[in-house]
């Protein structure tokens, strides 16, 4: 079974923020969400996280209503990971991370903490349990969520059905190391037939995690496919509004893109300071 996007539309009092969006995404596949600031990413992850109703459409989880399952039920059939998480209390590490169990009823005190100290390990955060969720950086907070969600999903299939792991930019506040990290856990959990979609703003992340890009522009769906051919066929040029440089460094399976630097200090994209700091950086110069 898989999961089924039919025709939705997200509609904010006259404004249309999403749609009309279909797809069909299947087991053991990673999906990549991406396109410009504003094109309705994050909306559409909410809409089948079961997070936002859109107006029209509907979105079907194993042929299941996604707004009709349960939400005990639906917590342990898909996870999602938010941009942000706004803690307000003095949580520990460990006790974040516990709060992705309460949907797995039957687990001892040791089970508990071994799949807490197992979530742990697999981003990176040994020893942090004991810290204070508010100290940590950003980026560590990020990974503490991440565990969270490993802790609340499980393994990728139970009793034959694939579960649907949701992460909206994962990667944001990470060092490249641990943005490797966190998309190869991702890949391992497609790989193990879930479900995997994801927003992304780094391209070649995108490209070469993903086994299919959908593109996102103002709303609309404007492209869908291997991420290789959209790549080649320019349409990430098109959608973002910048030339790209398509590149095969050796040794790649799939192809990389830069944006063409060629025409900073051009007049289409000049570099020039504004009036005001420009008068400052003058009088600074002439000061010396």
């Amino acid at each position: 079974m898989a999961l089924a996007i039919s025709d939705i539309r997200v509609i904010a009092g006259d404004r249309k923020i999403l749609g009309p969006v279909s797809a069909k995404i299947e087991p053991g596949r990673m999906t990549g969400v991406i396109g410009p600031n504003g094109a309705g990413k994050s909306t559409l992850l909410k809409a089948i996280s079961g997070e936002r109703r859109p107006q029209t459409g509907h979105v079907s989880l194993d042929g299941d209503d996604v707004f009709a399952i349960p939400p005990a039920e639906l917590a342990r059939r898909r996870a999602v990971l938010p941009q942000a998480a706004a803690i307000a209390f003095p949580f520990t590490a460990f006790e974040i991370v516990g709060l992705g169990l309460r949907q797995r009823a039957g687990l001892t005190a040791t089970a508990r903490r071994h799949a807490v100290e197992e979530a742990f390990a697999a981003v990176d955060l040994e020893g942090f349990g004991d810290r204070l969720y508010q100290r940590l950086s950003g980026g560590e907070q990020q990974r503490v969520q991440l565990a969270r969600v490993l802790c609340q999903i499980g393994r990728p299939v139970e009793d034959g059905r694939a579960k649907l792991l949701i992460l909206d930019e994962p990667t944001a506040s990470l060092d490249i190391r641990h943005q490797l990290d966190v998309l190869t856990i991702a890949r391992r959990f497609a790989d193990g037939g879930g479900i995997v979609v994801t927003v992304l703003h780094d391209l070649n992340m995108a490209v070469g995690f993903c086994d299919r890009l959908m593109v996102l522009q103002a709303g609309a769906l404007a492209a869908d496919g291997e991420p290789a051919r959209l790549v080649e066929e320019g349409v990430l040029s098109k959608v973002f509004g910048t030339p790209m440089t398509v590149l095969q460094p050796s040794g790649w399976a799939r192809p990389a893109v830069l944006p063409d630097l060629s025409a900073i200090g051009s007049g289409r994209r000049s570099c020039a300071l504004p009036q005001p700091v420009a008068r400052i950086e003058r009088s600074r110069t002439h000061a010396h």
